[in-house]
């Protein structure tokens, strides 16, 4: 789930003391997981344990569901980066 990767990316960054966390993503299924945890199929619950554990030592966070034609630009990065061999870390 690359929501954790994010969440843990931002964990350990120096941000996490001064801003607060905007996902966006193109499932709707892991809005849903992570807005109601409760709804977590049992193979994905380990994640959103997680996930939540993190968020709640941030300053704040949110979870937002975006159009994968509307966000081309991390779709495009997505799509690279399943032939890479190489992990590939960007921030905007």
């Amino acid at each position: 789930m690359v929501a954790r990767e994010a969440v843990i990316s931002f964990s350990r960054s120096a941000w996490v003391r001064t801003h607060k966390l905007i996902l966006e993503t193109d499932s709707l299924n892991v809005v849903k997981w992570l807005s109601k945890p409760d709804s977590t199929p049992w193979r994905m619950r380990r994640y959103v344990v997680l996930i939540t554990n993190l968020t709640n030592s941030f300053l704040g966070w949110s979870i937002q569901h975006v159009y994968r034609e509307g966000n081309s630009v991390a779709d495009s990065l997505a799509k690279s980066g399943i032939h890479r061999s190489q992990d590939l870390f960007v921030t905007f």
